[in-house]
C-alpha cells in the first residue's frame, strides 16, 4: 500500500513540523512551500521547501 497521499496530506497540514523533523536546529523558519511535484528524470520530488534564509532546497519523495 503506498502511503503517498497520506504524507502529502500531512506535509500540507503541518509543514513547519517536517522542516523542524528534517532539519533540527536549522535555526530558519523564513521557508516557503512550493506547491508542486517533480516528475522529470533524475530528480523526483513530492513536496519541496525553499528555505529562503539559507538559500537551501529540501524534497520530500514519499
Amino acid at each position: 500500500m503506498s502511503f503517498d497521499n497520506v504524507l502529502k496530506f500531512m506535509v500540507e497540514a503541518d509543514p513547519q513540523a517536517f522542516v523542524d523533523w528534517l532539519l533540527p536546529n536549522s535555526g530558519d523558519n523564513s521557508w516557503e512551500l512550493l506547491n508542486t511535484e517533480l516528475n522529470l528524470e533524475p530528480i523526483r520530488a513530492d513536496t519541496v521547501f525553499f528555505l529562503q534564509g539559507q538559500g537551501r532546497i529540501l524534497h520530500l519523495e514519499f
